[in-house]
């Protein structure tokens, strides 16, 4: 490889820039299913995009080893944005439906203590992102990796970025 490529004072920063795209790649993504209601699985791709750039930005280099760390920070990100989508979508779900269940009194103390016991439904934080996974997902998943992997080892955003001369 090219010694044009290689910066190694950036090398040890490049994670923390495929974190931050993971984490606003899986915070958007949970917004997103907020806003519009649509889980939309092939917004994860972004994910993929923003952790690539983020290692790229970062790291100034095209290395396979950070092509890869970018690849797991886009699997990391999109765990991330299935679990604030559970955090802060499945709540508001459970309670909608409690509330518009028509056989249970709304000033009733009672009802109030089961609505409360029924919102989280005894379930895990792991369990309900199980449940709103389905199988196309694990294609998302592996999608996304590539893509952060070849955003980040990409010699034409490389150049983009940091034109040499």
């Amino acid at each position: 490889m090219n010694d044009a490529y290689r910066s190694p004072r950036h090398l040890p920063f490049a994670p923390l820039g495929g974190l931050a795209g993971a984490l606003l790649g899986g915070a958007l993504w949970a917004k997103y299913i907020e806003w519009t209601g649509l889980t939309a699985g092939w917004v994860a791709l972004a994910i993929g995009i923003l952790a690539g750039i983020g290692v790229l930005l970062v790291g100034r280099s095209r290395q396979v080893s950070i092509s890869l760390i970018a690849a797991v920070f886009a699997v990391i990100g999109i765990l991330v944005g299935k679990y604030l989508d559970v955090q802060w979508n499945y709540p508001d779900t459970v309670t909608v439906a409690i509330l518009e269940k028509p056989d249970s009194p709304s000033d009733d103390p009672d009802s109030i203590d089961e609505m409360i016991e029924l919102r989280g439904g005894g379930m895990s934080v792991w369990q309900l992102m199980h449940q709103r996974m389905q199988w196309i997902d694990l294609l998302y998943y592996v999608v996304s990796a590539y893509i952060a992997f070849r955003v980040s080892y990409s010699k034409r955003l490389y150049h983009f970025f940091f034109r040499m001369g």
